[in-house]
């Protein structure tokens, strides 16, 4: 189970998914819902990934 926690300072979500690419499309969708970022760059998406996203076992 992976598990992502938004890291802005005024954001709690939290998204779980079975594997890391169902984690990052919901990822995706939050940063265009949430924080106005209309296309996330692999850059952003990578940090996101390294900074924001536990594997549960």
């Amino acid at each position: 189970m992976h598990q992502f926690q938004c890291g802005h300072q005024e954001c709690g979500s939290q998204y779980t998914a079975a594997n890391k690419d169902d984690l990052m499309s919901q990822v995706a969708q939050h940063l265009k819902d949430a924080h106005n970022v209309d296309k996330a760059t692999q850059t952003l998406m990578g940090y996101l990934e390294s900074t924001c996203v536990t594997v549960q076992p």
